[in-house]
């Protein structure tokens, strides 16, 4: 079969698995998800496949950009949108979708100053976008909609939902890519620092950046985390790749993520025990699962057993799992 038609088809097989993730999430709830309310079910799939179409320019196997996607369409920060406006998701589900531009195009121009000076234009558009979609929503004959608050901006206090995301949920918008996703970007974020890839940051850090302002322009702040949270997602998806692919001389970097596991393992048990709570419960359990699932990655690797096929398999039954805890979790608590 021709590559072009098997990539069409794992692109088609993709967005019908997001569908049907969707589907399985907002089930219970169909009945409030009437008229305009569709958008929540509908903005998880758009986000999570837009992720996914970015993410396949640095990733070569199906499961991790399929995992980088699901962390970002349906992850906390996603299902933070549900306590706004049904509009409001439309910006976070663009924003990969609007990257994939600067991305991918090359006008046939050769490696050099004129195809990055386009590049690093096309880089801008998610940021007009999402000041064009909030004044649009802001004219007096559309409405005006008030998609999300004003003062949303990030603090410190934030980042405590990369490891315990549901604890965050009184927060505007909980940052995170669940517990399996922030386990696998450790390894994601240690093969990004060996590719010495700056440039590829520079949109990230213009939105996080602009998360903990004032609103510029009338744009919540809390909306331009979409941009990190898409970075973050896909260093996830390069962190399965490399603990799909993990060998005798990467074995360190394994152990290396196992004691980071260990240690959120250690902080989700420790809120826990004196606290009893489900917001502490479920992290604490995801975390020992994925500690587990890493110390078998690390003996593998120690053994030189490669067994990928096994490996997917555990992989992407950690994140699967985690995601639907995870999230339906979530959605019980918004909707």
């Amino acid at each position: 079969m021709d590559i072009k038609i098997k990539r069409r088809l794992a692109v088609l097989a993709t967005a019908m698995c997001y569908a049907g993730w969707a589907l399985m999430l907002f089930a219970p709830h169909r009945a409030s998800l009437c008229s305009i309310k569709i958008l929540f079910a509908v903005a998880g799939p758009l986000a999570a496949m837009g992720v996914f179409l970015l993410s396949r320019r640095w990733l070569s196997g199906w499961m991790p950009s399929a995992a980088a996607g699901l962390v970002y369409g349906f992850g906390p920060f996603g299902a933070s949108f549900l306590g706004f406006h049904p509009v409001a998701g439309l910006t976070f589900a663009a924003a990969p979708w609007l990257l994939l531009p600067s991305v991918y195009w090359n006008g046939g121009l050769p490696p050099g100053a004129g195809r990055l000076a386009v590049r690093a234009a096309l880089c801008g558009l998610p940021f007009l976008f999402i000041i064009g979609f909030f004044w649009v929503f802001s004219l007096h004959w559309i409405g005006p909609l008030f998609l999300l608050p004003e003062n949303t901006q990030l603090n410190i206090r934030d980042f405590g939902g990369l490891v315990l995301p549901l604890s965050m949920t009184g927060r505007p918008a909980v940052l995170g890519i669940y517990h399996g996703g922030i386990i696998a970007a450790m390894m994601g974020i240690l093969v990004y620092l060996s590719a010495r890839r700056v440039l590829v940051l520079a949109v990230p850090a213009a939105g996080l950046i602009l998360a903990f302002l004032d609103p510029i322009f009338g744009v919540s702040p809390i909306i331009w985390a979409a941009l990190p949270m898409a970075f973050l997602a896909i260093l996830a998806g390069l962190g399965l790749q490399a603990l799909l692919l993990a060998g005798k001389s990467d074995a360190k970097w394994v152990l290396t993520c196992l004691i980071g596991g260990i240690l959120c393992a250690l902080v989700g048990w420790a809120m826990y025990l004196p606290h009893r709570a489900d917001v502490y419960f479920a992290p604490a359990v995801l975390y020992t699962a994925a500690v587990a699932v890493l110390a078998a990655l690390f003996a593998m690797s120690r053994l030189g057993i490669r067994a990928i096929a096994l490996r997917w398999i555990i992989l992407a039954s950690l994140i699967a799992v985690d995601c639907y805890i995870s999230g339906r979790w979530l959605i019980d608590q918004t909707l």
